[in-house]
Formats: C-alpha cells, structure tokens, sequence
C-alpha cells in the first residue's frame, strides 16, 4: 500500500514527515523516503566533492604554473651564474691587472732612468763612431800630405830609381796603414747598426726572388691524424709538422723536394695546433690543446720544459729575443711571454678575446702583433700590459705573417674569407686579397714568400690561391688536393712551398 507520499519531497519535508504522529506510513513509504533522504544526502556529498576537485585542479593549475616558473627561474640563474663566473674571471684579471700596474708604477721612475741611461749610451756610441770616422779621413789627409812632401823630397835628392822605389814602399806601407783603419771604422759601424737593428734576423735569409712553383713532386703520408701546423728552421734544412695525433715530426730539408724524417717528438695530451723553431736550429716549441707550451731539444727528442698557465687551447706560439724568451696566445684570451732560462711566466697580458696566431715585428718584443676572434688586430709592447694599437678587420683573425722585410703584415680572416695585406709603417690595410671559390676554416694559415711577393693560402675545398702583392694579381696554381688545405708555407729559400691537407698527407711543390 502507499500512502501518496511524494517522490520529490526534500529533507527537510521527509522529516516532518516521518516525526508526524499523525501520518500513517507504511514500511515501502519509510523506507522509500529513507531512501530519498539518503540520496540527498549522496547529492550534496557529490556536490561538495566536484567544488573539492575544482579547488584541488586550480591548485594543481597554480603549482604547475609555479613548476614552469621555477623552471625559467632555474635557467636564469644557470645563466646568472655563467655571466658571474666569467665576470669574476674578469674581475681577477682586472685585480692581477691592476696589481701588476702598481709594481709597473713604482718601477717607472728606475726604468726611465735606464731607458735615459741608454739613450745617452747609444748617444755616445753614435758620437764615437761619427768622431771614429773624422779622424780617419783626417789621418788619411795627414798621411797622404805626408807621403806626397816625402816623394817630392826624395824625388830632389835621389835618383829617379831610388824616388821611384822610396814611393812603391812608401805607397804599401799606406795602403796597409789606410786599410787597417778602414776595417776597423767598417766593423764599429756594422756593430752599431747589427745593435740598432729591429727587424728579425730571420727576414734577411732568402736569396734571390721567389717563384710560384708550379707541380706537386713530392707527396708524405706519416701522421695518424689531420695536421694543423707546420714551421721551417731559419736556414730551411730542417721543418716540423704536427696536428690532431698529438706528435711532432722532424723533418730534413736539405734536398727538396726529397724529405727525410728525422725524428717523432712526443708529450702533448692534445692536438698540437702551432709549432716554431728557435734561430739555432736546436729547439721546438709548441702549443697544444691540453693548455700547455713545451719546449723539445731536437737533437736528443726529449722535452726540455713545460710552460703551464694558460687555462685552455693554445693556439700560437713564438720564440723571439734570440729565442731566449716565448711569447704564446690562448683560447682563454690571455697572451703569456716566458724565459726560457728559468722556465718562468713574467708577464702575463689580458687580450680581452680569443688569440688565433702571433706575430713578433721585433727581437726585443717591444712590437708584437696578435689576431683574435673578435677581429681584431692588436699592437703590444711586451713592458705594456694594454694594447698601443687596434685595427677592425672583416672577419675572426685565423692566422698572420711577417713579411722578410719587416714591413708587411698577412691577416687571414674567416668569415670573409680575405686577405689583409697590412703596411706596418702605416698600420693600416694597403691591398685585400680574395678570390671566388676561397673558403677558410677554423686553422687555415697564409704565407708570405720570403721575398714577400707573394702570399699564398689553402682552401677548405682543396685549391690553393697564391697573389703577387707587386701586381696584386692571382697567380695560377693546379688544384691536386681533395681535402681541406689548412696550411701552406714557402721554404726560406723561396723555390717551393710546402701545404699540408686534412687527410694526415702533406705536399712538396717546386718546379719540375
């Protein structure tokens, strides 16, 4: 039986309802609404429920927006923290700098002092060899005035035989006494030059002009891996090549285009990426990517020293000061210059860019010039720890030569893949040399001839350009490389060149 009870009765009715003691329920009414108030009751709990999972989703929504801010935040400070540790490093640097400058500034006073000293010295010495050479033009007046009253005297008193004889030994004994004296004035006025002389003595040994050789007629295969650099001894007989295999090879070149190895220096923990050979023919150094300069005594094989400093790649190195010091340029953008008697760092200068290559214009390192990645050319004076002088060029600097006289400068430059022919005189660009198809990489190298008529340069697609810097025309040479040409280098004596390719193998051009 039912009783009429409504099905859509709310709660609140359900309970008057069933606390009525006047209604009459049966057992199917209470429980359906039993029922009923215990569906309400589940309705609500639903509903809070759905509000409670709408809270927690825009909860979740903040916390995963929050997660993504974290995120940017920790990038940034990533990033916060890269920029401060490279400041810091600039600031070091600025610190040792500033530290340097101080000790440079009390030391002024006695270096001007002895730089006057000199000054006067050089003064002095000029001011001999002027009065050196007066007085031997005035003895020779003395003694021609001499001789020629002694002949006439003679010539009164004696017969024409007995004159003649008296002049003949008369004239030896003048022409001994006269030479003497000239050799001597020569010989004081040589050395005061060979003092004065600022140009390296390695630019005054080719002879006679280049030529541009014209056919591959040699061809070595030796090292394990590409090859970067390559450098001649000052006389030619000897050059060394290194690269990626961490070695250095010996190589005698007395008889080009036949080469013979001589020796395997080893050492590096890296890719050997410059090489040079001190002025005796004695000696290699090298920079490596393992941050190291190491210098080779060639004829024994061993490492002589080890020059530790610079905190990454070094990517040139030089000897200068009659190769009594190194001067080396690294990734971490620092130029450091060594003694080679003690093995010591005593300078250190911050270059403020990435150094590709050097160039020392003088022995006493009071002009070096170094090429960077920010393009930049840079004047140094190795007292000075700023630069006296800055030039602009097209592109990442890969590598510079010094031309045999002194007076010229080659920058290679990357990005525009030119040539900058640099007066040094002017200290500006004269010529830009370029052409289609020329393409550098990372390592490529130019080269002056030693006559400096001509400056050649490797391609990444195997061809190498040469131009003559007289006629600023391109000079012809075939295309034999399948690789990249990262360096080519003329011989001392200007005949033939030497370029090496990517793939471990180097080639002897000359004419056939």
């Amino acid at each position: 039986e039912s009783s009429g009870i409504n099905a859509e009765y709310g709660q609140e009715d359900i309970k008057s309802i069933i606390n009525d003691p006047g209604k009459k329920l049966t057992e199917n009414d209470k429980n359906f609404l039993a029922l009923q108030q215990e569906n309400i009751q589940l309705v609500r709990q639903h509903e809070n429920t759905q509000r409670e999972m709408l809270r927690m989703a825009m909860k979740v929504k903040d916390v995963v927006a929050k997660e993504t801010q974290i995120i940017n935040l920790e990038g940034k400070c990533l990033r916060l923290e890269q920029e401060n540790s490279v400041l810091k490093d600039e600031f070091t640097t600025l610190q040792l700098m500033c530290k340097k400058l101080e000790e440079d500034n009390k030391k002024l006073m006695v270096e001007n002092q002895n730089m006057l000293e000199k000054i006067l010295l050089h003064k002095k010495e000029e001011v001999d060899v002027v009065n050196l050479h007066n007085e031997t033009m005035k003895r020779l007046k003395e003694h021609q005035m001499f001789y020629e009253l002694e002949s006439a005297r003679k010539e009164e008193n004696n017969s024409p035989e007995q004159s003649s004889g008296g002049n003949a030994s008369g004239g030896a004994i003048g022409r001994g006494f006269f030479s003497r004296i000239f050799r001597k004035s020569e010989s004081e006025g040589e050395d005061y030059e060979s003092r004065h002389s600022s140009v390296s003595s390695r630019c005054r040994l080719y002879s006679g002009p280049a030529i541009v050789p014209g056919s591959v007629t040699n061809k070595v295969e030796q090292h394990t891996s590409e090859m970067y650099s390559l450098a001649f001894s000052y006389q030619g007989t000897m050059f060394a090549t290194g690269g990626a295999d961490k070695c250095i090879k010996i190589w005698r070149s007395n008889n080009l285009p036949d080469v013979e190895s001589v020796t395997t220096l080893t050492g590096c923990n890296a890719g050997v990426m410059s090489i040079d050979i001190d002025e005796r023919d004695q000696y290699v150094v090298a920079g490596s990517n393992d941050a190291a300069v190491r210098m080779w005594q060639i004829s024994g094989g061993q490492i002589r020293s080890t020059f530790m400093g610079h905190d990454n790649k070094v990517y040139s190195v030089k000897f200068y000061n009659h190769s009594q010091r190194i001067v080396s340029g690294s990734h971490d953008r620092t130029l450091r210059l060594w003694d080679v008697r003690t093995n010591k760092n005593v300078r250190t200068i911050f270059a403020r860019s990435s150094c590709h290559d050097l160039a020392v214009l003088s022995e006493q390192g009071t002009d070096i010039v170094s090429g960077h990645f920010d393009k930049r050319l840079r004047f140094w004076d190795e007292r000075q720890d700023t630069s006296s002088f800055e030039m602009l060029l097209d592109g990442k600097i890969t590598s510079l030569d010094l031309s045999g006289c002194g007076k010229y400068l080659a920058c290679s430059c990357k990005d525009a893949s030119t040539i900058k022919f640099i007066d040094l005189k002017l200290r500006q660009a004269i010529a830009t040399f370029t052409a289609d198809g020329l393409r550098m990489g990372e390592h490529t190298r130019c080269s002056f001839s030693p006559d400096g008529q001509y400056i050649a340069c490797g391609s990444t697609d195997g061809s190498i350009f040469v131009w003559n810097t007289r006629t600023l025309k391109r000079e012809e040479v075939p295309k034999v490389h399948s690789n990249a040409v990262p360096v080519v280098k003329w011989h001392p004596m200007g005949q033939s060149f030497i370029s090496l390719e990517k793939s471990k193998k180097f080639y002897v051009w000359s004419e056939a």
